[in-house]
């Protein structure tokens, strides 16, 4: 009778055993955090850039019944600000708008000297910006390829100096450039869920000026001056508001 008490009394502490340690797995699968939600670029952004830029300064001019076009190479530094807006779609597309302005020293100088005389002409750009959509694709979750266009403005100043005989004459014009474009691509990473890093290329076209332009000794003449710029940049960007989890810190 004892071993019969003895048996029942090891299968019910088997019991209770087993019991309790399915209640403490299934109370400990209840309270399993959720798992962290996905990134999303969609929000506003706003950042700083600054890189390297340059072409060719093209002017062409009309003499008489001759005509021609001189250029100057330019180069030089920039460096500004972009504000932005992403929407994340599809689910691996992204489309936004920014809006980016940038002082710059982009010039391109020329001088000549011959016996008893010299001369120089050139242009800077010193300031410009753009307005642009972009489309990109997410290679992963953390980085995105575009493509960007939109419109461009600037100002430049152009001047010409020329020293003959012991006398100099110079003229310089200042000059708001609108109605211009740009196109370029860009690769953006998303270094954690509020801050990226982006490299990016444009070519900026910002139209053309006439500098000058009359009748010399009955002779008439004109001279316009085109501003276009390859430039190359990096930037970060901070984001705005809740952007989702995934990108680390």
């Amino acid at each position: 009778m004892k071993r019969v008490i003895c048996l029942l009394a090891t299968a019910a502490v088997i019991a209770c055993t087993s019991t309790a340690v399915r209640a403490a797995d299934l109370a400990a699968k209840a309270y399993m955090p959720p798992p962290p939600p996905a990134p999303s670029w969609t929000g506003f952004y706003l950042g700083l850039n600054g890189g390297f830029g340059g072409d060719r300064n093209k002017y062409p001019f009309t003499v008489g019944a001759v005509s021609g076009t001189s250029t100057l190479n330019s180069s030089g530094f920039f460096g500004g600000a972009q504000v932005g807006y992403n929407w994340q779609f599809a689910p691996a597309w992204v489309a936004g708008v920014e809006a980016d302005i940038d002082d710059a020293d982009i010039q391109g100088m020329a001088s000549t000297t011959v016996a008893g005389a010299s001369g120089s002409i050139g242009t800077r750009l010193d300031w410009f910006g753009t307005v642009r959509g972009r489309v990109g694709y997410l290679v992963t979750p953390n980085a995105l390829f575009y493509g960007t266009g939109g419109w461009a403005y600037g100002h430049t100043t152009s001047s010409a100096t020329a020293t003959a005989a012991g006398l100099a004459a110079g003229s310089s014009i200042g000059k708001d450039m609108s109605g211009g474009w740009t196109a370029g691509a860009g690769l953006e990473y998303g270094i954690t869920h509020w801050l990226s890093f982006k490299t990016e290329y444009l070519f900026v076209d910002l139209g053309s000026t006439t500098l000058a332009s009359g009748v010399a000794a009955g002779v008439p003449f004109s001279l316009n001056e085109k501003t276009t710029i390859h430039t190359v940049k990096a930037g970060i960007n901070v984001k705005l508001g809740s952007w989702g989890g995934g990108w680390g810190l």
